[in-house]
């Protein structure tokens, strides 16, 4: 196979995993078989891995123990019991000892968190109160070895309270060839607690949704979102 073709396959790929496209969204069940336990708090923490050096994922911890990584379904939605089954990684315990809190992954490796160590944040639920930005992106990708390199840049628009565009700019750069790939499309969407309602020409999706934090004490910021477990900054 020519490496015009490699690198073409690689992106559609690419794209498909990391990239809003303007004719695949999620469809997602509107019913649980098995509703969500209470939640005991929203947060994020900053973690590192391959290839890009820093991100932030945010993590609902439940009354009964639990914590869940979240992903794109809202909480309203989740099937405790095909989430742990479908996504095991999501899964672990935590318990909080003092200001420290210790989550244990589904490996049994655990970690400590502390509020103000740089790695662990609260995160809240939408608030008017919060007037969201006008626009925001996520910057993924990195250096994956051999002169390849992959970029996707997703990006939201919320034009004023009811009407939204996203698209995304992605590619898969070598040192013998390129491609890229773009895509847009737009509708209308409502916010309420930890869920965002994207409204599109033929599909009604909700996904998760949280504020970031900033400041000490910490307190709800519109300078970073998280959408469907991904985290957008604002762009202004």
């Amino acid at each position: 196979m020519k490496i015009k073709q490699i690198v073409a396959a690689l992106l559609m790929a690419f794209i498909v995993t990391g990239a809003v496209s303007a004719n695949e969204h999620p469809k997602i069940s509107v019913k649980a078989n098995i509703a969500a336990p209470a939640v005991e708090g929203w947060y994020f923490r900053a973690v590192s891995g391959y290839p890009a050096a820093i991100a932030f994922e945010p993590v609902v911890l439940f009354k009964n123990g639990d914590y869940f990584d979240v992903g794109n379904e809202p909480l309203e939605l989740l099937d405790v019991a095909a989430s742990k089954a479908g996504r095991p990684k999501a899964w672990g315990t935590w318990k909080k000892t003092g200001a420290t809190f210790s989550l244990t992954n589904s490996q049994g490796k655990s970690h400590d968190y502390k509020l103000g160590s740089g790695n662990w944040f609260p995160a809240y639920p939408y608030s008017k109160a919060i007037t969201l930005k006008k626009a925001y992106e996520k910057v993924s990708g990195g250096d994956y070895g051999n002169g390849t390199n992959a970029l996707v840049i997703k990006k939201l628009t919320f034009i004023d309270a009811t009407h939204f565009t996203e698209g995304a700019n992605g590619g898969i750069m070598t040192a013998g060839a390129s491609a890229w790939k773009k895509s847009k499309t737009a509708g209308t969407y409502r916010i309420y607690g930890n869920t965002i309602e994207l409204t599109y020409a033929d599909k009604t999706v909700k996904k998760s949704f949280a504020l970031g934090a900033t400041g000490s004490p910490p307190h709800a910021t519109n300078t970073m979102i998280f959408i469907g477990g991904d985290a957008f900054t604002d762009t202004e």
